[in-house]
């Protein structure tokens, strides 16, 4: 809140940020009230524990439904979103008729859940699901005209547009005009026109709510699902030797969605991922298996598993390699076309890797000339447009700002200049990002654009960059100021070495899944000293110690990505010097057994004078 104090008095980290208590809707003897409730109802909860929850806006949800988040408390009725019905009656129509159904997703991990949910269940009500996922560098994002047509020409008598479509009124309508019913099933920002369709289903169109605005693609494409079930029992469509598909089972990509596509991990998508969690670890899906296997999962499946280790690998495919191997993956029934892809994708992802390292540092070195600006915008003509998405995220978090990255392609050919540029921006907290590019391409400055406050693609004309960028400053100005705000990091409470034990992780646990809008609970550790301080991983990319607060034994801890930066340059030097106050993640050392603790490193900062 504004005008807090800062906690344990720390300004200025050694990241630059400010640390102030976790946002809280109870302060002082009220929140030490309901602690203490909270304690009474669940008598083994540590206090770190029932004190955070004791400040959480659960909303409408009791805290039992909180750690147990079920479907059947959380997920709405399908016909509360426009066009639901109908939509769900001409699915009905096409599974009785047995009408195929063409299928056009988005190359990212959240288009190619939604398109694999309806081959999977599709398929299992006797449809021929054909689906198309364009490539990234020839086709870019969205529907084209092509596409849909060689749909139809292959058999399509229904199409079905997921994660994209909202703003393709073209192609849409030059779809439509051969007499083919199109369904659009999206969650982007939409405009005030929608696209000629037989029905659009998205939770941000102008004319809903807004309440389910939160929802990924994957997890709208379900509630369609639920919707399309509905339906077809009322037909009595279904039979003793006919039952209606088991949709729980699909729920582990819905989940793998939910954490990949940065949405909110609260209300309905707090259980997708959970009972996605649930679903994934019994290994259903042979597809999402065998790419657990080949990332080396050793552990129970978490929100880091789907967003670190199963997310990326699928995303890579899209980036530089096939378009479509993400939905295969998702959507085989055969172990042996399962460990073949997984293995592609664990090869791709690899050499994704090197080349967002590459354009990374390029960035840093252009970015470094920008340092006036607000909005960090820089673009060149050799970089990979698959993977500026990430690099931009990059940039971010290490500047701290918005940040707006650019393959200006080759520069080849006799209108290299117009070509336009493909662009992806990450946005920081306040500012946001997807009404900033719509705005700019509704000012004639982009060729294309839209997406999310947090998160942004669009095409630019490379003789248009300076603009876009002068466009896209003013607006943060407009709307949060002249000056980048400090980085703030949010403490949930103080812990010492000795209290960081397997039964505090246990219970840390069921307050996940973690992600965007349910943070993980990061503790300070205040007056540490560091010992046996030193860099490890390839290249010495992080760095390990040990802690010692003088509570009682030490804690192993660790800062990844640290290595060669300001922040690892300094808990190297503390070693054995004077003690830091330390914040950070409690976790298992799974490499020690599961039941070793560690402390997963996100900043220091020196003890206030």
């Amino acid at each position: 809140m504004d005008g807090e104090t800062a906690f344990l008095g720390v300004e200025s980290s050694l990241t630059n940020a400010r640390w102030e208590p976790a946002r809280s809707i109870r302060h002082g003897e009220e929140l030490d009230r309901h602690a203490a409730a909270i304690a009474q109802q669940f008598t083994d909860m540590p206090l770190p524990v029932s004190r955070f929850l004791a400040g959480r806006d659960l909303g409408d949800l009791t805290i039992d439904q909180f750690l147990e988040p079920k479907l059947r408390d959380l997920l709405p009725n399908p016909s509360r979103f426009r066009d639901m019905d109908r939509a769900a009656a001409r699915l009905a129509d096409a599974v009785e008729a047995g009408t195929p159904v063409g299928v056009f997703g988005d190359y990212d991990v959240d288009g190619a859940a939604a398109a694999a949910l309806l081959v999977n269940v599709l398929g299992t009500l006797g449809l021929a699901v054909d689906v198309h996922i364009p490539d990234r560098m020839r086709e870019g994002y969205g529907p084209n005209a092509a596409a849909l047509h060689a749909l139809q020409e292959r058999g399509a008598g229904l199409i079905v547009t997921v994660d994209c479509g909202i703003n393709a009124h073209a192609p849409l309508a030059a779809v439509a005009s051969t007499g083919i019913d199109v369904i659009v099933v999206d969650h982007h920002l939409a405009g005030p026109d929608l696209p000629p369709a037989h029905s659009v289903i998205n939770p941000n169109r102008l004319d809903e709510d807004g309440a389910y605005g939160h929802l990924c693609a994957a997890g709208v494409t379900f509630i369609v699902l639920v919707a399309l079930l509905r339906e077809l029992r009322g037909r009595n469509f279904f039979t003793d030797v006919r039952p209606a598909p088991d949709l729980i089972r699909q729920l582990d990509i819905v989940g793998l969605a939910t954490v990949c596509d940065v949405v909110p991990l609260t209300g309905v998508n707090r259980a997708f991922v959970g009972q996605g969690l649930k679903v994934l670890a019994q290994r259903g899906n042979i597809g999402l298996a065998s790419l657990a296997d080949q990332a080396g999962l050793n552990k129970p499946p978490s929100g880091h598993t789907l967003g670190f280790m199963l997310g990326p690998r699928i995303n890579a495919g899209g980036r530089i390699g096939a378009s479509d191997l993400g939905v295969r993956l998702l959507s085989t029934r055969a172990a042996d076309e399962a460990g073949a892809i997984a293995v592609s994708l664990d090869e791709l992802n690899s050499r994704r890797r090197e080349i967002e390292q590459e354009i990374r540092a390029h960035a840093m070195d252009l970015a470094a000339q920008q340092d006036d600006r607000p909005v960090v915008l820089v673009g060149h003509q050799s970089w990979h447009e698959g993977v500026i998405g990430i690099v931009a995220g990059r940039l971010r978090e290490a500047l701290g700002k918005p940040a707006c990255v650019v393959a200006l392609g080759d520069g080849t050919g006799d209108d290299a200049d117009h070509n336009p540029g493909k662009g992806s921006g990450r946005s920081i907290p306040g500012f946001r990002l997807g009404s900033a590019i719509i705005a700019a391409q509704q000012a004639g400055i982009l060729a294309g654009g839209g997406g999310h406050d947090m998160a942004a693609g669009f095409s630019v004309d490379a003789d248009r960059m300076e603009e876009f960028h002068d466009f896209i400053c003013q607006r943060f100005t407009a709307e949060v100021g002249g000056e980048v705000p400090r980085p703030v990091r949010h403490v949930a409470g103080l812990l010492s070495t000795a209290g960081v034990l397997p039964e505090l992780a246990d219970w840390l646990d069921r307050l996940g899944p973690f992600g965007s809008g349910n943070p993980e609970p990061r503790f300070a550790l205040p007056d540490c000293r560091i010992g046996y301080a030193k860099a490890v991983g390839r290249d010495g990319a992080h760095i390990s110690c040990r802690l010692d607060d003088g509570s009682g034994g030490t804690l192993s801890a660790i800062a990844f990505q640290a290595g060669g930066t300001p922040f690892g340059e300094a808990l190297l030097s503390a070693r054995d010097g004077a003690p830091l106050h330390i914040l950070g993640r409690v976790r298992r050392d799974h490499f020690r057994g599961g039941r070793a603790m560690q402390l997963e490193i996100e900043d220091a900062a020196p003890r206030s004078l």
